[in-house]
């Protein structure tokens, strides 16, 4: 007969946790507890690894953080749920709430089993519904048995599902100077999320032109040319990719204009799974040349234009940041320090990538037009508008 119930034994641990006595907290773990922590890829297996979490969390947070119990459950003496929140001080941190569930053993009465999730930092909203939207067929295809693609195909869907996980980790999760410099989503600081939303403010070069126009109901943000340059030249870039999705026959029954939408402002979060999702489906026989009209056209001359005025304004925009030269320090020295410069480099050089492979599935090999797919950029806005 156990001595304690789960609220004795949870009620317990959480004490201990709260004065850093670890080897107290560890009395009410059973040697096979299975700990599960939302914040980890893994869950911890045994009593060491739950202690080493245990530990590494104590060692890592200042000493007067402390857990408190919100409310939990009395009705079964082996199961408990808690809600939580944490203080620091005294005074309730904000993104610090969360619900765990726990189970103790039949024989030990000790923790066997937990499950821990923590108020996520970011709140996506409404934005979650798109999500899944998008998630939905992918994971609705990738579970399913295979229809027995080519080979080579699954070797380049495990690719791109390799590089989007990569993606994602390195660039918005990693921690600050780990893999890279600048800070992740997760701990991003004021100033970067000004300048993001300066060069959001910028899209598209229209505020700083009609400024210069004369027309000044709403400043342009100051931001360097260089940055703005890059910016506006990878947005204008995936600006000319829904017309290449749109024509792309390959996937069927996929929201490729919420695709588009999302990945406007998360480039690559999302382009990276559509593509990985693309090589899951069978291979057309035969490609037909796709009409182009003025959704095409349209797209293809905004995309080139914002490109060139890009390219002008990283030689001569806002002339009181010096000559060319000065402009491709800044930059450079952007590139080794700013996550976000980092992020859209990145992004550049995936585009690239991307062209090539969805305007080969696109143009016949016979059409004279098919080389311009390995033209950067300007290839891709040639091809919209001709």
């Amino acid at each position: 007969m156990i001595q304690k119930t789960a609220k004795d034994v949870i009620e317990s641990i959480y004490k201990a946790i709260n004065n850093r006595d670890i080897e107290q907290a560890m009395q009410w773990v059973d040697d096979d507890c299975l700990y599960e922590d939302m914040n980890f890829s893994q869950p911890f297996q045994g009593k060491n690894e739950v202690k080493h979490l245990f530990q590494e969390s104590c060692d890592n947070v200042p000493d007067d953080l402390k857990f408190i119990i919100d409310e939990i459950t009395t009705e079964d003496p082996l199961k408990v749920g808690i809600l939580w929140h944490v203080e620091l001080d005294n005074i309730p941190l904000p993104n610090g709430r969360g619900v765990s569930f726990y189970r103790i053993s039949e024989t030990t009465g000790k923790l066997i089993f937990a499950r821990d999730i923590v108020e996520p930092p970011l709140k996506p909203g409404k934005i979650s519904f798109l999500i899944i939207r998008l998630v939905t067929p992918l994971i609705r295809i990738f579970l399913k048995e295979d229809s027995n693609p080519q080979k080579p195909q699954l070797i380049l869907s495990k690719i791109f599902w390799f590089l989007a996980g990569t993606y994602v980790y390195i660039l918005l999760l990693s921690s600050p100077n780990f893999l890279l410099p600048g800070e992740p989503v997760w701990a991003i600081q004021p100033e970067t999320t000004q300048e993001v939303i300066s060069e959001s403010l910028n899209f598209f070069f229209i505020l700083p032109i009609l400024n210069s126009l004369g027309i000044s109901s709403m400043e342009s943000p100051v931001v360097h040319p260089a940055i703005e340059a890059q910016f506006n030249f990878a947005e204008a870039w995936i600006f000319m990719f829904l017309p290449l999705l749109l024509a792309d026959k390959r996937v069927r029954d996929f929201p490729k204009f919420a695709l588009w939408s999302v990945s406007m402002f998360l480039t690559n979060v999302f382009i990276l799974p559509y593509m990985a999702f693309r090589f899951k489906q069978p291979k057309l026989e035969t490609i037909e040349e796709a009409k182009k009209g003025i959704l095409e056209r349209s797209f293809g001359y905004i995309g080139l234009i914002v490109g060139v005025i890009a390219i002008v304004w990283l030689f001569i925009g806002r002339p009181e940041f010096g000559d060319i030269n000065q402009r491709i320090a800044y930059f450079m020295a952007q590139l080794h320090s700013s996550r976000v410069v980092i992020a859209f480099a990145v992004d550049i050089f995936l585009f690239a990538i991307f062209q090539v492979i969805l305007m080969s599935a696109i143009i016949p090999r016979n059409s004279p037009q098919r080389p311009l797919r390995f033209i950067p950029f300007f290839g891709l806005a040639f091809w919209l508008i001709l």
